[in-house]
């Protein structure tokens, strides 16, 4: 009879825990759509961008959605919106995403990129990299969007 009682408790528990993980990845999940079809709203009211590429976020001093897309002349273009503005620069005048990342690998060889994004600070327009090393520490690493001279670095150590 205690045996029934015990797994029929753990039972409960684990169904309890398993519906709140599915609530959390639903939400969060939901979330992102919500995310991304503001943003492919704004982009269709307020830009020239016919064909969207990626839609990511620039989380700096202000957080940005970033939209790389090709304009109505076929033209590679990046934006960065935020409910009040937009500003606009052309891809094909910046070095290219892969370059950056051999660059990286070649600085942090048995790394991993978890995130690469044109950022937006002060009018100054970069490469932001975020790198995870093999010994688990962050790296956030700005490169100049159009000449890849390294602006910054810094590192957050695993606590």
């Amino acid at each position: 009879m205690l045996v029934r009682i015990i797994l029929s408790i753990v039972a409960v528990i684990l169904l309890t825990g398993a519906g709140f993980a599915y609530h959390l990845t639903a939400s969060v999940a939901g979330e992102r759509n919500q995310f991304e079809e503001t943003i492919r709203q704004w982009v269709q009211d307020r830009t020239t961008i016919t064909e969207i590429e990626t839609i990511d976020e620039y989380r700096g001093k202000e957080s940005y959605a970033v939209v790389i897309g090709k304009n109505k002349a076929g033209t590679q273009v990046v934006a960065w919106m935020t409910d009040q503005k937009v500003s606009f620069d052309r891809m094909d005048l910046a070095v290219p995403k892969k370059n950056v990342e051999e660059a990286v690998y070649k600085s942090f060889p048995q790394s991993e990129i978890t995130h690469l994004v044109p950022g937006l600070e002060n009018d100054k327009k970069f490469w932001e990299v975020t790198v995870k090393d093999k010994d688990g520490r962050f790296h956030y690493i700005h490169y100049d969007l159009f000449t890849g001279a390294l602006l910054t670095s810094y590192v957050l150590s695993p606590s």
